[in-house]
């Protein structure tokens, strides 16, 4: 597993973005983003497995869609039925809906 996403999965799952955010969020925001920034995809199930597990409830500042991005390069890559349960494994309502709209909507034009 690469040493970003070790990282990552320390820092822990994503806060919610909230209106009283002040600058001490900040920090977080910026080391969210670098890390996530600097992974090359695809990534492996492993490190799917760990990203999957660190969407915010809602939205963190955007963070949301590089991470669905990193998630959704394995599809293809994987065995179909897998990357069903890595979406399952997703604590956010809304974004493992998304992912499971977008995966139905590939699924119909394949």
């Amino acid at each position: 597993m690469r040493e970003e996403i070790k990282k990552i999965e320390k820092m822990g799952r994503m806060p919610n973005e909230s209106l009283n955010d002040d600058v001490s969020i900040d920090k977080q925001l910026e080391q969210y983003d670098e890390l996530l920034q600097s992974i090359v995809k695809p990534i492996s199930l492993e490190e799917g497995k760990v990203l999957i597990k660190i969407f915010p409830e809602n939205s963190f500042y955007d963070l949301q869609w590089t991470l669905l991005h990193l998630v959704e390069s394995l599809f293809g890559k994987i065995d179909n039925n897998k990357y069903q349960d890595l979406i399952k494994n997703c604590p956010s309502i809304e974004w493992k809906e998304t992912l499971n709209v977008r995966l139905n909507n590939v699924m119909d034009n394949i």
